[in-house]
C-alpha cells in the first residue's frame, strides 16, 4: 500500500508477478545464483572478464558462493559503497588467493582485492559504522571525502589518469 510501491506505477502493471516481493539474503542468493549459473560462468567459461554491479544482499550472496561463508557469518560482512572488488578465477571459477597470499585487511576474510586498497576501505567502513551506528555524530561523515582518495583508486581502476571532475 506505500506509494512508492511499483504497483502503483503503470509501467510495471503486466509485471507485477515478476516484481521481487523482498530483498532479503535468501531471496537475492536465489535470483543471483540463476543469473551466475545462466549468465555469468557462461561468459566466464567462454573465457570473457565479467563485471558485476550490485548492492548490499546481492554482492553479499555471491561473496558467500565464492569464498565459501556461511549465511551466518556472511550478514556480519560489511561492504563499502562504490569500492570495486576484484577476483581472479581458478579454471573451477573459486577465488585464487591475492598476490600478497593475504586474506584482505579490511575484512579480514576476502580473497578479493579491493581497487581502492585494503587501508582505504577500512577507513571507509569505519566511517561508515560512525555514521549509522555512533549517535554522537551530527554531520555527514562524507561529506568530507577526499577527492584524491577517489582519483587514486579510479585511476588505477582505469589503467589511467581519471577524467576531471
Amino acid at each position: 500500500d506505500h506509494r512508492y510501491h511499483p504497483a502503483r506505477d503503470p509501467r510495471y502493471r503486466l509485471m507485477l508477478d515478476d516484481i521481487p516481493k523482498s530483498e532479503s539474503l535468501a531471496c537475492t542468493t536465489e535470483r543471483s545464483r540463476v543469473y551466475w549459473d545462466d549468465v555469468v560462468v557462461p561468459s566466464l567459461k567462454s573465457g570473457k572478464t565479467v563485471l558485476i554491479v550490485g548492492h548490499e544482499n546481492n554482492l553479499r550472496s555471491l561473496i558467500m558462493r565464492f569464498e565459501g561463508i556461511s549465511k551466518e557469518d556472511i550478514i556480519n560482512l560489511s561492504l563499502p559503497r562504490a569500492v570495486p572488488l576484484a577476483y581472479r578465477l581458478d579454471d573451477n571459477l573459486r577465488p585464487l588467493p591475492r598476490p600478497d597470499g593475504q586474506l584482505d585487511e579490511a575484512t579480514g576474510f576476502l580473497r578479493g582485492e579491493w581497487l581502492g586498497g585494503d587501508e582505504a576501505v577500512r577507513e571507509i567502513l569505519e566511517r561508515d559504522h560512525k555514521q549509522v551506528y555512533d549517535t554522537t555524530v551530527t554531520e555527514n561523515l562524507e561529506s568530507g571525502a577526499s577527492m584524491d582518495n577517489w582519483r587514486k583508486w579510479m585511476e588505477f581502476a582505469i589503467g589511467r589518469p581519471a577524467p576531471e571532475m
